[in-house]
């Protein structure tokens, strides 16, 4: 007996699911727009993204061989070498402490820094969690 509803619960569904497939051929068919303003605006738009895009291209190639510029990614590179080393460093200082939860204030050259660290080692700077980079 359960199993004919079952089967019989299953060829609804099956049903419907065709139904439902049919429909949103329709649906798609009528949300089509075969205007010709439309379609020529469509075109401009994907050569005009096109233009930009070459535009970007061609700065970023110029750039590269701009001495400031590069000298800039290399700062950059730098100070995010850095902020891992110090984040690593963090981590390391926290490793030796026991695993409970504490929590501490400290004044910073920024600011009051509110430092939460978590037995699972998760560490929260104003609420923010900190992620271990290595």
């Amino acid at each position: 007996m359960v199993h004919d509803k079952i089967a019989l619960l299953l060829k609804d569904i099956a049903k419907v699911k065709e139904e439902l497939s049919g429909i949103k051929k329709d649906i798609k068919i009528e949300e089509t727009i075969e205007d010709e303003q439309y379609l020529q605006l469509k075109k401009a738009l994907k050569e005009l993204k096109a233009q930009v895009k070459d535009k970007q291209d061609e700065h970023m190639s110029e750039l590269a061989s701009d001495d400031h510029y590069n000298k800039l990614r290399e700062l950059r590179l730098k100070a995010e070498e850095e902020l891992a080393h110090a984040n690593e460093a963090l981590f390391k200082v926290l490793d030796e402490l026991p695993k409970k939860y504490f929590e501490i204030q400290i004044d910073t050259e920024n600011g009051p820094v509110k430092v939460q660290v978590q037995p699972e080692m998760k560490i929260f700077l104003n609420g923010k969690e900190e992620k271990k980079r290595v």
